[in-house]
């Protein structure tokens, strides 16, 4: 009984070695950066010519620990490197004609870093924005699946977030939903036609979309109108997108409040633009200083309150 056993295992053992030896290497992608601001950096990913049909892996972190230690840490959970795997279909960032993150050959795909809390088909356990004004240095990789091993590194690129810092200026949905104490003086908020509480509003923001365009587009829509409420002018296409916004939602009672749903390709247009009055790429821009954000706005509350309320 005893050699019959070894002799299995030494089968099983060389058949996996050999499945292992047919496995192809991918090609790694390229990195190339888009759009910037405050909080989040867009990467455009492209397969290599092997494409990525697991899907690909972006590593990251700030370039200030990456200098300190020398560039990427051997080991895989340093506290410093962050990984978000993209395996899936994206609802949020969506590029033309593709329609996941499974990759062909030279196929393209974007992906927000420092925006995926609200974007479906990846796994990562950090979700938040990225800092500041603060460089990061980011790496991507194809993805194993069966038949195919991973593939090397793209080369290392570097990219910074922005800094604003007008006395008129927005603030994101990641500053709102962890600082609710910066806006206790709203003491509830219409979306569509639908009045929530406080409470309500801040369980809103910390529900993930999963593909829901109405939460999604609820999460830049709070964000547009507490920055109003606040003292940020917005532009007139910004208001007019909040009150098409608001016609949209109509009578829907946003999750966990309610059970509304909205198909995010309705909403993304919407939720692009308001996002990016909420980051500081239109109107007056980002704030630079936030520890005194409801001081500094006062002056602005009694002349907004009823329009938003």
């Amino acid at each position: 009984m005893r050699t019959t056993s070894s002799l299995g295992v030494a089968v099983i053992l060389s058949l996996a070695l050999a499945g292992s030896a047919l496995a192809v290497p991918l090609d790694p992608p390229t990195l190339n950066a888009g759009t910037v601001d405050r909080a989040s950096v867009v990467l455009h990913v492209a397969a290599g010519p092997s494409g990525a049909p697991g899907g690909f892996v972006i590593e990251y972190m700030t370039k200030a620990d990456f200098d300190a230690q020398g560039g990427w840490p051997a080991a895989v959970a340093d506290p410093t490197c962050t990984d978000a795997t993209f395996t899936g279909t994206p609802t949020l960032t969506v590029t033309p004609g593709v329609g996941t993150f499974r990759l062909d050959s030279g196929e393209e795909a974007d992906v927000a870093m420092g925006k995926l809390f609200d974007e479906t088909g990846l796994s990562s356990l950090n979700r938040g924005e990225l800092s500041e004004g603060t460089d990061y240095v980011f790496r991507a990789k194809a993805a194993g699946i069966a038949g195919y091993e991973e593939s090397g590194y793209s080369p290392t690129l570097v990219e910074g977030t922005l800094v604003r810092g007008p006395t008129d200026c927005t603030l994101t949905i990641g500053f709102w939903k962890n600082h609710p104490e910066s806006w206790t003086r709203v003491t509830s908020l219409v979306l569509g036609t639908v009045t929530y509480s406080n409470s309500q509003i801040l369980s809103i923001l910390m529900a993930p979309a999963r593909g829901n365009g109405l939460i999604s587009l609820a999460h830049q829509l709070i964000a547009a109108k507490l920055n109003a409420l606040l003292g940020a002018i917005p532009t007139s296409q910004v208001q007019t997108a909040m009150n098409d916004a608001d016609a949209m939602i109509g009578g829907l009672i946003v999750p966990p409040v309610g059970t509304g749903s909205l198909d995010p390709g309705s909403t993304s247009s919407l939720t692009s633009l308001l996002d990016s009055f909420n980051s500081g790429l239109i109107g007056p821009g980002h704030c630079e200083n936030t520890c005194c954000i409801v001081s500094t706005r006062q002056s602005t509350w009694g002349s907004l309150k009823q329009r938003y309320r």
